[in-house]
């Protein structure tokens, strides 16, 4: 796919990717909502050598310090912090509340704890931080003599004053950029997975012919208001048409859900070809042969659904111009029209042309409930409606 192709994905399924998005906004409002508090505490730890020579002292914090870290998460220093301080935890539940690190290049041992009151996590803090550097002192000192290090609590913990978790803004902004990233992934897996026509470029590459003529209405920003109407379009070939003679076109939906469509479209024709001055003869559904020997002037439209038998279809073919299919963008799918290709080329019909045509939403003066019309009529007054039978509408 190409940028182009992303793009087009995004606009079509824009309630798609907002959705998500949407959703993903309010999975992270909820974490907020929900979410106890959590205060961190942290206490620094200096580590210094007690021996005269500075040289070799610090080539032995070197050594020792980076394990350090293990011996404050110890039962030895923990187990004193819960007797001295009478806490309820048992020293694996007080371990997952407690981290130290040694910073690189430093004999600095930070001590953290997390807990849901701050002023308790302050308190268990310090507590850690000084029975760790006791710990340490006892455990490096030798049997007869003195300890080789001196552990001082240079930055004692003090009680936080905001969460560090939930933080509505890191949350929120978080649930932001991933709602927007798995929404537009989702845009454009159903751009990949839509069987449905929207565009002259679907409905082209669907019927797998680059040169066939496809009208779509223009729409409300992609076109000026002088651009013409599929009707139009149709009516203007059609008129071309009849300057060899008279013309007999068939008016197909490419599903029975666009029998309406179809019917409306083959009104809007008659109309425009009637105002342009080129006689035109609106018949119901095609039915029984028409008369091949003497065919009215202009153009004779008739309508009808790719419900037929083919021996019916293998007449229309021989008997009619060629056909102008109609689909609703949108709902149309790829299989129907595929469908009606393979009819036409059985029944050795010409398709002039594939017309998109929308259904549009208009409130009903009665109640204000809104419903689904077609397209609007163009005027008819002069077009000679008739009637007929039912072989291809099914009805």
């Amino acid at each position: 796919m190409e940028l182009r192709d992303y793009l087009t994905a995004l606009r079509r399924y824009w309630a798609t990717w907002m959705g998500v998005t949407l959703a993903a906004l309010l999975v992270a409002l909820t974490v907020v909502l929900v979410s106890s508090p959590s205060y961190q505490a942290t206490a620094s730890v200096f580590v210094a050598a007690t021996s005269g020579d500075s040289t070799s002292g610090a080539q032995f914090i070197r050594q020792r310090v980076t394990s350090y870290p293990d011996v404050a998460r110890s039962q030895a220093v923990l187990g004193a912090v819960i007797e001295d301080g009478d806490l309820p935890e048992t020293v694996a539940q007080l371990r997952t509340k407690i981290s130290a690190s040694n910073p690189l290049d430093s004999s600095q041992i930070d001590i953290t704890v997390t807990d849901r009151d701050p002023v308790r996590a302050a308190t268990i803090t310090n507590a850690v931080a000084e029975e760790f550097g006791s710990v340490v002192e006892q455990l490096e000192r030798p049997g007869d003599g003195d300890t080789p290090v001196d552990l001082t609590v240079t930055d004692p913990a003090t009680v936080p004053s905001a969460p560090v978790f939930p933080v509505p803004s890191l949350l929120l902004g978080l649930g932001l950029v991933v709602g927007l990233a798995l929404g537009a992934a989702a845009a454009v897996l159903r751009s990949r997975t839509d069987t449905r026509v929207h565009t002259a470029d679907d409905v082209r590459a669907t019927w797998d012919d680059r040169d066939l003529p496809v009208h779509a209405t223009p729409g409300r920003r992609g076109s000026g208001r002088l651009s013409p109407r599929p009707a139009t379009l149709v009516a203007r070939r059609l008129a071309a048409a009849t300057e060899e003679g008279p013309v007999r076109v068939l008016v197909l939906g490419s599903s029975p859900q666009d029998d309406q469509l179809a019917r409306s479209l083959a009104e809007e024709v008659a109309g425009e070809l009637v105002a342009g001055g080129v006689p035109a003869e609106l018949s119901g559904p095609v039915s029984g042969a028409p008369t091949t020997g003497n065919r009215p002037a202009g153009v004779q439209l008739a309508t009808g659904t790719p419900l037929a038998p083919l021996h019916e279809w293998r007449r229309i073919g021989r008997e009619y111009d060629g056909v102008v299919v109609v689909a609703e963008p949108g709902r149309a799918d790829r299989a129907d029209l595929q469908e009606v290709r393979s009819i036409l080329a059985a029944a050795g019909a010409r398709p002039l042309a594939v017309v998109l045509a929308p259904r549009r939403r208009q409130r009903d003066s009665a109640g204000g409930a809104a419903r689904e019309t077609v397209p609007a009529r163009a005027p008819q007054a002069t077009a000679r409606p008739r009637t007929g039978g039912t072989a291809l509408t099914g009805r």
